[in-house]
C-alpha cells in the first residue's frame, strides 16, 4: 500500500531487471536518432553488454547502399553491430529486434521536430506502450554523464502511485550500476499551505511532500542504497524546475513512470512528463506502468 492507502500495481522488480545482454538505438540517419549512440555505448559498457542498432523501413534492394551508413557507425563506435529490417512500422521493427537479441535495453532519441526523423517523436511512445518494458529516452538535450559527480540516478515523483511505480526498477538499476539514489518532487508552496495536493491525494499522510518523500526514502526496495531527497518549490512547472536542478547537479540517468497505453506523453507526472523528456539533460529510463 501506498501512504495514501491506495495499492500500487506494479510488482516488484525481479532480480534481472537490470540485467541485459544487448543495448540496441534505432537509428535512421539523422543526427538526432544518432544522439542514442553515446548514451547506449555508456550503458552497453557498464552492463557488459553489446551494442546494437537498427533501421527500419530499408527495402531489400537497398541493404547494400545502407552498409555504408553502418560503417560510418563502426569508425565511431568499433564493435556496433547493425540490424536492418523492411518493416515499413518502424516500432514493430524495433520491437522484433529487441526481442532477437533479448535481453535487450532499447535507447532512443526522442522529442525530434524533423518530420524526416523516423525513429522520434511518436514512435518512442508507440514503442513503450507496445513493448512494456523499460526503455531509455534521449532527449535532444541529453548526454551521457560519466564523471563521478554525476554518478546518482534521479527518481521524479509526484506523491501518486502510478509514479512510485518505478522504484523498484529505480533500484535495481541503481545496484547494477553503481548509482546513489536521489528523489525528487516538485510541487508549489501555495497549494500545499492550502492543503489542495492533500485533498487531490498527493503527499499524503499530511500533505507535506517532504514528509512523503521521507516515506518514499524507506521504503523496503531501497534499503542499502545511498539516497537523498529534495522537494523542488517553485511556481515553474515541474519539467523546469527538474531540469534547473539537473544542471546545477548532473546525473547518470533521470527514472520516470509512464502510462503504457499512451506512452509517455501522458506520464506520471502527467503532461510534464514528455517535457520532462525533452528538458532533462541526462537521458530518462521510462517505466511503463502497471494498471489494476
Amino acid at each position: 500500500m501506498t501512504p495514501s492507502g491506495e495499492t500500487n500495481a506494479a510488482p516488484p522488480a525481479p532480480p534481472d531487471a537490470a540485467r541485459y545482454g544487448a543495448v540496441l538505438v534505432p537509428v535512421d540517419g539523422s543526427d538526432l536518432a544518432e544522439r542514442a549512440l553515446a548514451p547506449a555505448a555508456w550503458l552497453a559498457d557498464r552492463f557488459g553488454a553489446t551494442l546494437h542498432h537498427v533501421a527500419a523501413r530499408v527495402a531489400r534492394d537497398e541493404r547494400w547502399g545502407h552498409r555504408s551508413y553502418a560503417d560510418e557507425i563502426a569508425d565511431r563506435l568499433p564493435g556496433a553491430t547493425p540490424h536492418v529490417s523492411d518493416d515499413r512500422d518502424v516500432a514493430t521493427a524495433i520491437l522484433a529486434t529487441a526481442a532477437e537479441l533479448d535481453p535487450c535495453l532499447v535507447c532512443m532519441a526522442t522529442h525530434g521536430r524533423s518530420r524526416s526523423a523516423a525513429v522520434v517523436g511518436s514512435t518512442f511512445a508507440d514503442v513503450a506502450a507496445r513493448g512494456k518494458a523499460p526503455l531509455i529516452a534521449v532527449g535532444p538535450r541529453a548526454v551521457a554523464h560519466t564523471n563521478e559527480a554525476a554518478a546518482r540516478l534521479l527518481v521524479c515523483l509526484d506523491g501518486g502511485p502510478v509514479a512510485e511505480q518505478a522504484l523498484p526498477l529505480a533500484a535495481a538499476w541503481a545496484r547494477a550500476l553503481g548509482l546513489r539514489v536521489s528523489l525528487i518532487t516538485a510541487t508549489d508552496p501555495i497549494l500545499v499551505s492550502r492543503e489542495e495536493t492533500h485533498a487531490d491525494g498527493h503527499y499524503p499522510p499530511d500533505g507535506d511532500p517532504r514528509v512523503y518523500l521521507e516515506a518514499m526514502a524507506a521504503r523496503p526496495e531501497l534499503r542499502g542504497l545511498a539516497v537523498d531527497r529534495e522537494v523542488m518549490w517553485g511556481l515553474a512547472y515541474p519539467h523546469i524546475g527538474i531540469g534547473e536542478h539537473l544542471e546545477r547537479h548532473p546525473a547518470a540517468l533521470v527514472v520516470a513512470t509512464s502510462h503504457a497505453r499512451r506512452g509517455v506523453a501522458r506520464a506520471a507526472l502527467g503532461s510534464e512528463a514528455a517535457k520532462i523528456v525533452h528538458r532533462s539533460p541526462a537521458p530518462v529510463l521510462v517505466q511503463p506502468a502497471a494498471h489494476a
